[in-house]
């Protein structure tokens, strides 16, 4: 169910602040410009009606991970989950309000490696900091990664992140964003993505940022997407870019490792690999 303008009114209403605008809009999901005290936040409004127990737990889970976390490579949580209607019919709460673009608008023409290794480090920090929570993105993509005006990269909306400490929380399926998927979002008898797949979804952003084209493409054929995912049928980033030093190849190519053991770890680990660079 789409979220109305009554939602929304009541969700101003609950948090005190003023709707300047909307930014984004999509299923269940508005995302607002609001105000409150003089200060420029992100409104975020579900509507739970319909899917009240699943939509509901992940707006909850999504507003405790945040809250734990306090790291300037990840968005920060500014109010409570309040809930709205008497159902409840949906979920509210705030977000810091980061400028700039998302990384998708950014990626218009391929990248210079020191480029690249600005984003990938701070993505690789923040998602250091989730992981050393035991939290697991799952949906790691471009347009998940906020590009600031004053530089640096902030990681967002992990919203179908999966906390390992807390994983009866968990909802059926693997969420995720075709062209920025690991295999372990398909093969469902291999387990539930890990820290090793967000590195491999990292590996698919620095790809990405250096041609121009996702290693493993979707064209809306998600049958064929899912056979070539679970094979794991990478475009090799140094086929394209003949001028990126061996180590850099090596680095992306271990992030995309068909197996997520040799893959870096975690967020950490992909960190201390990306500085000794």
């Amino acid at each position: 169910m789409p979220v109305d303008q009554q939602l929304i009114d009541e969700a101003a209403a609950g948090l005190g602040v003023v709707v300047q605008s909307r930014l984004k809009e999509g299923g269940q999901k508005t995302v607002l410009l609001v105000e409150r005290a003089g200060v420029e936040l992100v409104m975020k409004v579900i509507s739970t009606g319909g899917t009240l127990p699943d939509a509901l737990r992940r707006a909850k889970r999504e507003v405790e991970l945040l809250q734990s976390i306090n790291h300037p490579n990840v968005v920060k949580v500014a109010s409570d989950l309040i809930e709205l209607g008497s159902t409840p019919d949906g979920v509210a709460w705030l977000e810091q309000h980061l400028d700039g673009e998302d990384l998708g608008d950014a990626l218009k023409n391929p990248w210079d490696w020191p480029q690249t290794k600005e984003m990938a480090v701070d993505l690789a920090r923040g998602l250091g900091a989730l992981h050393a929570a035991r939290v697991v993105h799952r949906d790691l993509s471009a347009n998940n990664v906020r590009k600031l005006t004053a530089g640096g990269y902030v990681v967002m909306d992990p919203g179908y992140a999966r906390h390992t400490a807390k994983s009866q929380l968990t909802p059926g399926g693997q969420p995720g964003t075709p062209g920025f998927l690991s295999p372990e979002h398909i093969q469902t008898y291999s387990g539930v993505p890990t820290a090793s797949s967000d590195v491999f979804c990292a590996g698919i952003l620095m790809h990405l940022a250096l041609t121009g084209q996702l290693p493993i493409p979707y064209s809306g054929d998600l049958g064929d997407y899912s056979r070539r995912l679970a094979a794991v049928e990478t475009d090799d980033v140094g086929a394209t870019r003949t001028d990126l030093a061996k180590r850099v190849i090596a680095l992306i190519r271990r992030c995309l490792h068909p197996q997520p053991a040799r893959r870096f770890r975690d967020g950490l680990k992909l960190t201390e690999a990306l500085e000794a660079i």
